[in-house]
């Protein structure tokens, strides 16, 4: 009951990719290659809190904010750290859809209404 609630919730759809440098034969040079995962993945995309750290370390100064990508339980087995989100469409808020986050972390798991990736804008 609590996954099907959390699925009527989801307002995004995501594609789910890597990106690898591969060899242009014709130019000789290297170009970016996606490889998709997952398409057309329901889901929403989560800021749990509008407050953005700012942490400094020698001088460098970093914005850092905690994101997260729901999806349906099981719906993507083979995303990993790294793996990266792009927003395809969104029903609530159009400023998502273009939108790059980055898999940081795995999901949470187990008992479960939806996997939660802790991502980064990529």
């Amino acid at each position: 009951m609590g996954r099907k609630r959390a699925g009527s919730r989801f307002t995004e759809t995501f594609t789910a990719y890597t990106v690898s440098s591969v060899l242009d034969e014709a130019t000789g040079l290297y170009v970016d290659a996606e490889t998709v995962l997952y398409a057309d993945v329901a889901g929403h995309v989560k800021f749990p809190e509008m407050t953005v750290s700012e942490p400094g370390q020698a001088g460098q100064v970093m914005a850092v904010q905690d994101i997260e990508v729901h999806v349906t339980v099981g719906a993507t087995p083979g995303v990993v750290v790294g793996v990266l989100w792009r927003v395809d469409g969104s029903t609530v808020d159009p400023s998502l859809t273009g939108r790059v986050f980055r898999t940081k972390g795995p999901p949470q798991a187990g008992q479960v209404t939806a996997h939660r990736y802790p991502v980064v804008s990529a």
